[in-house]
C-alpha cells in the first residue's frame, strides 16, 4: 500500500486530531463528523432539485449543528455531550425526514441503518444496548404508524423520477459513508494495533538492555573484584614484611582503581543505550588509552600465570570514543584470559595500516584447537567455561561487535590450528 502524501496526513490529523491528544473512538468520532458534513452539505441542493424543500432546509440547520458539535468535540474538548447530541441529532432528523419525505416510500429505511451503523461506530460499547435498542425500536414504531394510519405520512413526490433520484442518491450515499466509516475505522484500528506493536518492541528493547547492564556489570566486575579481596585476605592474614604490604597496597589501589573506571564505563553505556545518546569521539592515542587497562590484566593473568605483552607501534591515534575502546579491549583480554591455560601467553598488537588502526588480540590457547563460530558475536549463543573453571554470561563479544560496528570499525577472529585465538578490531585512524 503507497503513503498517503503528507498534505492529505496533515489534514486527516487536523480533522480527527493527534493520536497523542485523543483516544481512538474520539479520532473516529470527529472523523464521521467531517463525513456527515459533507454528506449534509451534499443533500442540502439535492432535495432542493427534487422538489423537497422543508427536507433542504432541515439538512441546513442540521450541518450548522454538526459544524458546532465538530467545534465543540475537536477543540472544547467536550466530547461526551457532543457525541450525545449527535446521536440524538441524527435520530431526529431521520425521524423528520421519515414524515416529510414520503414515509416508508422514502429513503429514511436506509438512513436509519446508517445511523445505526454510526451509533456503533462512534458510541462506547457500554451504550450499544441503548442506542442500537431504540434504533431498530423507533423504525419498527414508524412503520407500524404509517400501517395504521397511513394518512399522517403524505406521499411527497410530484415525479416519478424524483423518487427514483432520491432513493438512488440516498442509496450510493449512505453505502459512500458506511465504507468510508468502515474504511476509518480499520485504518484507524491498523495504526493502533501497529503503534502497539512498536510499543511492545520497545518494552523488549528496553527489558533486553537492563538485563545487559546487570550482565556487564557481572561480567566486567567479578575477575577485579576478586583479585581486590586476594588482596585482603593476604593483608589480614599473613605476616607480611613491610615491603611486601606497601606492594599489595600499591596493587591494590591500582586494582581498585581500575575497578572504579570500569563501574564509571559501564554507567556510562548503561546511560547512553537508555536515552539513546549519540557517541562522543575524540582524538585518542591508543598506548595512552589502553595502559591502565593493560596493567590491571596483567594483575589478573598473573594469577593463571599468564604472561600478557602488548606492542604498540607509532602513530596509532585513532578517532573515536575512550569508553567504547576499553570496554571492546577489556572483553577481548578477559575472554582471552579465560580461555588460556596456565603458563599460556596473551598478546596486544596495536598497528596503523594507511587510513585504520589495527587492534590484535592473540592467546596460546589450551592447547587444543579453538572451533569457533560467528554465532559467538550473537547474544544466544552460549556461553563455556574457562581453562580455570570461569563463568561469563555470554555478552561479552555481543559488546565488541556493537561498539566495533558503532565506531565506523569491524571485528573479525581467526583460530589457530594448533591452539589459540586470535581477534582482530578495525577502527578508523586520525589523519
Amino acid at each position: 500500500m503507497s503513503p498517503i502524501p503528507p498534505f492529505f496526513s496533515r489534514i486527516r490529523e487536523f480533522v480527527s486530531g493527534p493520536p497523542g491528544a485523543f483516544p481512538l473512538t474520539v479520532r473516529i468520532f470527529h472523523s464521521v463528523l467531517a463525513i456527515s458534513m459533507a454528506a449534509l452539505a451534499y443533500n442540502v441542493p439535492l432535495n432542493f432539485a427534487v422538489g423537497l424543500p422543508k427536507i433542504a432546509l432541515a439538512s441546513a440547520v442540521t450541518l450548522a449543528l454538526v459544524v458546532y458539535l465538530f467545534y465543540l468535540s475537536r477543540f472544547g474538548g467536550r466530547t461526551t455531550p457532543a457525541r450525545l447530541v449527535y446521536c440524538l441529532l441524527g435520530t431526529s432528523l431521520f425521524v423528520a425526514n421519515f414524515f416529510l419525505n414520503s414515509g416508508i416510500d422514502g429513503p429514511t429505511g436506509y438512513f436509519f441503518v446508517l445511523m445505526l451503523v454510526v451509533m456503533v461506530a462512534i458510541v462506547p460499547v457500554s451504550e450499544y444496548w441503548y442506542w442500537v435498542g431504540s434504533n431498530v425500536t423507533l423504525l419498527a414504531g414508524l412503520h407500524l404508524l404509517q400501517f395504521m394510519r397511513p394518512d399522517l405520512i403524505p406521499f411527497t413526490y410530484q415525479q416519478r423520477a424524483d423518487r427514483f433520484i432520491d432513493m438512488t442518491s440516498a442509496y450510493i450515499t449512505v453505502v459512500v459513508i458506511v465504507l468510508a466509516c468502515f474504511y476509518i475505522i480499520r485504518k484507524r484500528y491498523d495504526s493502533e494495533r501497529l503503534e502497539a506493536q512498536q510499543n511492545a518492541a520497545k518494552l523488549r528493547v528496553l527489558d533486553a538492555e537492563k538485563n545487559k547492564l546487570f550482565s556487564i556489570i557481572s561480567h566486567d566486575l567479578r575477575s577485579p573484584l576478586s583479585l581486590i579481596q586476594n588482596y585482603l585476605e593476604m593483608l589480614a592474614e599473613f605476616d607480611l614484611s613491610e615491603t611486601e604490604r606497601r606492594e599489595i597496597k600499591a596493587q591494590l589501589l591500582q586494582s581498585t582503581r581500575g575497578t572504579l573506571d570500569m563501574v564509571n564505563n559501564v554507567l556510562y553505556w548503561s546511560t547512553s543505550q537508555m536515552s539513546g545518546g549519540e557517541v562522543k569521539r575524540a582524538h585518542l592515542v591508543l598506548a595512552d588509552l589502553l595502559s591502565p587497562q593493560l596493567q590491571l590484566f596483567q594483575a589478573i593473568a598473573a594469577r593463571k600465570n599468564i604472561r600478557l605483552e602488548s606492542v604498540f607501534a607509532e602513530n596509532t591515534t585513532i578517532l573515536s570514543s575512550a569508553d567504547m575502546i576499553q570496554l571492546i579491549i577489556r572483553n577481548l583480554l578477559n575472554n582471552a584470559i579465560k580461555f588460556t591455560a596456565p603458563g599460556g601467553h596473551i598478546y596486544l598488537y596495536a598497528s596503523r595500516n594507511g587510513s585504520t588502526c589495527l587492534l590484535t588480540i592473540k592467546d596460546s590457547g589450551n592447547g587444543k584447537p579453538a572451533a569457533l563460530s560467528e554465532n559467538i558475536f550473537e547474544l544466544s549463543s552460549g556461553t563455556v567455561k574457562g581453562t580455570a573453571n570461569e563463568s561469563g554470561v555470554g555478552l561479552g563479544l555481543v559488546l565488541c561487535r556493537e561498539y566495533t560496528m558503532l565506531l565506523g570499525g569491524r571485528i573479525w577472529f581467526n583460530c589457530d590450528e594448533k591452539s589459540g585465538t586470535t581477534f582482530f578490531v578495525e577502527l578508523p585512524a586520525t589523519n
